[in-house]
């Protein structure tokens, strides 16, 4: 797969997690930062910056499997880590 297409998949991903999100969150720093990184291509950073809002706010099933999905396509070692969250181990850290 070209990395093009392998990006837009990853950028797909961490979009359907932040689409858990509610929409106040946008006012949020780190969702302010990930929409940052997104917009440069940080698709790393931007992974992390969903994480950092999940620290915080408790967030869904779904978000931790969208950004296990991502984390994955990118070989990121915290894809296990999310793997755990979307089984519900922890809906919140």
């Amino acid at each position: 797969m070209h990395l093009p297409e392998l990006w837009a998949l990853i950028e797909a991903d961490l979009a359907r997690a932040r689409s858990t999100l509610p929409a106040d969150a946008s006012g949020h720093k780190a969702l302010r930062e990930y929409q940052d990184f997104i917009s440069h291509n940080e698709l790393a950073l931007a992974c992390d910056m969903l994480e950092a809002y999940a620290q915080d706010h408790q967030v869904t099933k779904e978000f931790w499997s969208a950004l296990r999905d991502a984390a994955a396509k990118m070989r990121l070692p915290s894809a296990d880590r999310y793997q755990g969250y979307s089984r519900g181990a922890r809906d919140t850290f």
